[in-house]
């Protein structure tokens, strides 16, 4: 009697282990593949009316390669020239992510159909929830998650995901109304879809590009750690930038992000810093930004970079995607404008950085190479500087062990530099150590050959500000990864 109920003991508590293993695995980061890659998406709520979110997400969704899209609507029998469904079970075979954009009222029902279904991910786009103090459909939607916990849940109030790669767009973001970003290797998670889009548009006019891109809103289910962890495994992502508002779970946030910033850099734009703010994003996305100071502690702990505000948060996530790590904070300086050199250092030195001191080695082969230019730092090829004067001063910067990183000021406007030999001027591919920013400020002229230097593979920015105040953020994230 006693080895039987033994045995059951011993049989039950495997059984346990083993549903307890299944239902971490359902919910890991493997799982939040579905929302990025699925095969077959279910669209409910699809729309043929023009400047509707429900028309305008399936007509970005028709883009993307997948293997079947479905409209859902017991209204329509085609929805944009496609055969349209009542209810997502009446769709042929297994659904890997269902959009909802119905009404609020509607979202727990049509939430359980798909979880009944046993669709593998959903994003409810759908708001008037936690964010506007409604609690019964909030209510019925955490208890669905809590039943069926297979089903990954995004939302709700949010706008999904982009996935650059496959073209999976679940955003209702109009395209004839905002640029397509490039791809790249940045993943970009933002806590607010309106800023999202924004912040999407404005990418898309810059010389780097998105590798995937989540706004998650009420994060009922699926938070910004999970995505965190799901970035931090991915393969196509360099580096993770955020805009992030309060963390659904503190401690959970802290510990995958201590974990993940030691292989890949996170940037955090913080939302509700101040006291008047933290007010404004409770009702934004239901979620409370807690104490400035306390997430402060916890960012720098972590290893996470901070960023002041949106220009500079791309700034060093431009940074640090395209250049690799300075080992130290001395920065030489190359300009053909002096003026221009010493406005330059005054914001490196104001920012924490060092200017280098070149070896007395490399001054002398430098002399030799170009008797009339200025050898210090910062470095003054004066005004009739050449392609050639510049690409001697960046080598031997390059190959000079006292200098960190390389910044280089080009006057576009100055007759002697040859704009048919400037692409002479080109980044090598693979033997660069060391960080190397070109700054140029001007017009149209100076913007058109900036970005031709982008193309040749530097990474070109407008002001000596920004760079000084994103180098001493990478300089820091640098020191914390030689410590940890």
């Amino acid at each position: 009697m006693r080895l039987t109920a033994c045995g059951e003991a011993k049989a039950r508590i495997k059984t346990l282990i083993k549903s307890k293993a299944e239902t971490l695995l359902m919910r890991g980061p493997e799982s939040i593949e579905h929302f990025f890659s699925p095969q077959t998406v279910a669209v409910i709520g699809a729309s043929d009316h023009k400047g509707s979110i429900g028309h305008t997400i399936f007509e970005n969704m028709k883009k993307a390669q997948i293997k079947a899209l479905f409209p859902v609507n017991p209204k329509h029998a085609t929805i944009q020239g496609i055969r349209a469904y009542p209810t997502v079970r009446e769709t042929s075979g297994q659904i890997d992510l269902a959009v909802i954009v119905v009404p609020s009222h509607a979202v727990p029902s049509t939430l359980e159909e798909c979880m009944q279904h046993k669709v593998k991910a959903v994003i409810i786009v759908s708001a008037g929830f936690s964010e506007t103090g409604e609690r019964d459909n909030t209510r019925k939607i955490s208890e669905l998650i809590g039943k069926y916990p297979s089903t990954r849940v995004m939302g709700p109030n949010c706008v999904g995901v982009l996935n650059s790669h496959n073209k999976v767009d679940t955003t209702f973001f109009e395209r004839s109304r905002m640029k397509e970003p490039k791809k790249g290797t940045l993943s970009f998670i933002s806590q607010s879809g309106a800023l999202g889009s924004m912040i999407l548009d404005w990418i898309a006019t810059q010389q780097f590009g998105i590798n995937k891109f989540a706004s998650y809103g009420n994060a009922m289910d699926v938070d910004e750690s999970d995505l965190l962890e799901y970035f931090g495994r991915d393969k196509n992502t360099k580096v993770i930038a955020m805009y992030l508002e309060g963390a659904k779970e503190g401690r959970k946030f802290y510990e995958t992000a201590k974990k993940i910033s030691r292989k890949k850099p996170i940037i955090v734009l913080k939302g509700g810093r101040h006291d008047e703010t933290s007010m404004a994003t409770a009702s934004h996305t239901g979620s409370m930004a807690g104490a400035s100071k306390v997430y402060d502690a916890a960012f720098k702990q972590a290893g996470i970079i901070e960023a002041d505000d949106i220009l500079d948060l791309f700034s060093i996530a431009k940074m640090l995607e395209r250049e690799p790590l300075p080992k130290g904070n001395r920065v030489q300086i190359i300009t053909n404008g002096g003026g221009f050199g010493i406005v330059t250092a005054d914001q490196m030195l104001m920012n924490g950085l060092a200017l280098a001191k070149i070896s007395h080695q490399t001054a002398a082969r430098l002399y030799k190479q170009m008797p009339t230019a200025t050898i210090s730092n910062p470095m003054d090829l004066i005004g009739d500087a050449d392609v050639e004067r510049y690409l001697n001063a960046i080598k031997a910067a390059h190959n000079d062990q006292n200098v960190d990183i390389i910044v280089v000021l080009v006057l576009f406007n100055l007759p002697s530099l040859e704009l048919g030999k400037l692409m002479g001027l080109a980044k090598p591919h693979g033997k660069i150590t060391k960080p190397i920013m070109v700054i140029a400020i001007g017009s149209e002229f100076t913007q058109k050959y900036l970005e031709k230097m982008e193309h040749e593979g530097f990474t070109t920015f407008n002001y000596p500000s920004i760079v000084a105040k994103a180098l001493k953020e990478v300089v820091a994230y640098s020191e914390y990864l030689k410590k940890n």
